[in-house]
Order: C-alpha cells, then structure tokens, then sequence
C-alpha cells in the first residue's frame, strides 16, 4: 500500500493523524461474553449444569477470554458451532482465538502508508547516489546519511557529509 503522490508534509500530518487516533481493539464487556457463550449454549449440547455452575463457568471463560474483542469472540462462537459437537472448553476457544486474524485497522492503514512512502523516498535517495547522480543532501534526514555512510556513498568529513 502506498501513497506516491503525497509529500513529505502530508505524510508527516497523516502519521501524526493516526498516532492520535484511539485504539480500535477494545476488549469486549463481560455482557457481551455472556451473549456469546448463550448463543453457543443454545446451539451446542453441553453438561447438565444447575443455575449457579452456569454462572460459575461464565465467571471462569470471561476471566479467560475477556480481553479479547467483540469480533474475535465472534469469530470464535462462528467457528463453534461450526465445527464443534459439544459446548467448547476454554482451551478449545483459545485454539480458535489463536487463529483470529484482526482487520487491519485505519491507523495500521495509514502508518502503513507512511512507511511505504518513506521507504521509497530513501531508496530512491540511496538509488541516486549509487548512481553517482546529483543529490541534495542538507533536507535529508540523519539516519540517512549515516547509513549512506555504512554503505560506502558518503564521508563524514569535518562535521559535514561528503558525496564520494
């Protein structure tokens, strides 16, 4: 994913933009787990439990997998009673947590986006040099010149970095 078109200053005010951006993936609410855990109770076959082991089991699988979001355990009651005979343990919805694969958020986007663009801008940069083409070297950033340094196309000479 990448962006050609932006400059640098707009690449600086997107990634600034998505740093501020909160957190997508909010662990769900333990109402939520109940509801989801219902939804399999309803579908799977289980033990016979009484009214209090029912509520201890969704006290021990929401201190198991309350930190997980509404869409992970979605995607893991989905795939229960899918493939599942029996009410699952919480070793079985972990398994299953495990393969949950988070879409990718519009910060990660954006981030993305920026390193795409700053890459490019540096090998561009290094590409230049290795082709001993004129290059500005006062608006680049530090890091850059000292890895063109490290590779062999600039010297560091008096305090001041020296095309070869």
């Amino acid at each position: 994913m990448t962006r050609s078109d932006l400059t640098v200053a707009e690449c600086d005010e997107l990634r600034s933009m998505a740093l501020a951006m909160p957190v997508e993936n909010i662990p769900v609410e333990t109402k939520e787990l109940a509801k989801q855990l219902q939804f399999i109770e309803a579908t799977l076959p289980s033990k016979n439990t009484d009214e209090q082991s029912g509520q201890m089991r969704t006290a021990v699988y929401a201190r198991i997998l309350g930190g997980y979001t509404k869409e992970a355990l979605s995607y893991m009651t989905e795939r229960v009673c899918k493939e599942l005979d029996w009410f699952p343990t919480p070793r079985q919805c972990l398994a299953i947590l495990e393969e949950y694969t988070a879409p990718t958020s519009k910060k990660d986007k954006a981030l993305r986006i920026c390193l795409n663009h700053a890459t490019e801008r540096f090998d561009d940069f290094i590409g230049k040099l290795h082709c001993s083409e004129p290059v500005e070297l006062s608006d680049k950033p530090e890091r850059w010149l000292r890895i063109a340094v490290e590779r062999g196309y600039l010297r560091f000479v008096d305090g001041e970095y020296i095309i070869r």
